[in-house]
């Protein structure tokens, strides 16, 4: 069975390129506006998760978690300054929660407890997103958010030492993913 953890760690960047590939060509075409605060928001969330995943042992299921931090710091810079600043006071204070809950793991300095943060400050970081899914629907892709929630499935089956620390996080996305989907495809059908 451990000899099919690096084909599933694969097979979930494989699915993490092709979401991403949609998500950035949709929103260099103007097509989707991320939100820059998630988008930031996850690049500092999931640099810590790669770093816990890789010391407790997640092998390939953490190599996802790598390539997902690098993807969200670019939709991110790219966010920020190609879209107009249509940020509320939800947003901020989101984004101030989150910020603020990093500061407990940076006094824990255990990868257990800061996953566990981790994961409800990314958690938090969805707020902003899934407020835009649900009065902007037609600015987000749905694809791109089921296909992150797939990746995730497979990077989870793909760890190789299921612990709190390595297991946390994509199940919190298979989930988190999953409900964007779930408001865009909703909120679509309403508005037209």
């Amino acid at each position: 069975m451990e000899n099919i953890k690096p084909i599933l760690g694969i097979i979930a960047i494989g699915l993490g390129l092709a979401a991403y590939a949609i998500y950035i060509h949709g929103t260099v075409k103007y097509k989707i506006r991320p939100h820059a605060f998630s988008w930031l928001l996850w690049t500092l969330t999931t640099a810590v998760v790669f770093t816990a995943q890789i010391t407790k042992g997640g092998g390939a299921g953490s190599w996802s978690t790598g390539f997902t931090c690098t993807v969200c710091l670019a939709i991110g810079i790219i966010s920020l300054f190609k879209y107009d600043k249509r940020y509320t006071l939800s947003d901020i204070l989101f984004i101030s929660i989150a910020v603020l809950a990093l500061l407990p793991w940076f006094f824990t300095k255990n990868p257990t407890t800061s996953v566990i943060l981790i994961a409800s400050i990314d958690v938090l970081g969805y707020g902003p997103t899934l407020r835009k899914s649900y009065y902007y629907p037609d600015e987000e892709k749905a694809i791109s958010f089921g296909l992150n929630a797939i990746k995730h499935l497979f990077s989870f089956m793909a760890l190789q030492n299921y612990i709190v620390a390595t297991w946390i996080y994509p199940t919190s996305q298979i989930f988190m993913n999953s409900l964007v989907v779930v408001v865009i495809l909703i909120r679509r059908k309403q508005l037209n």
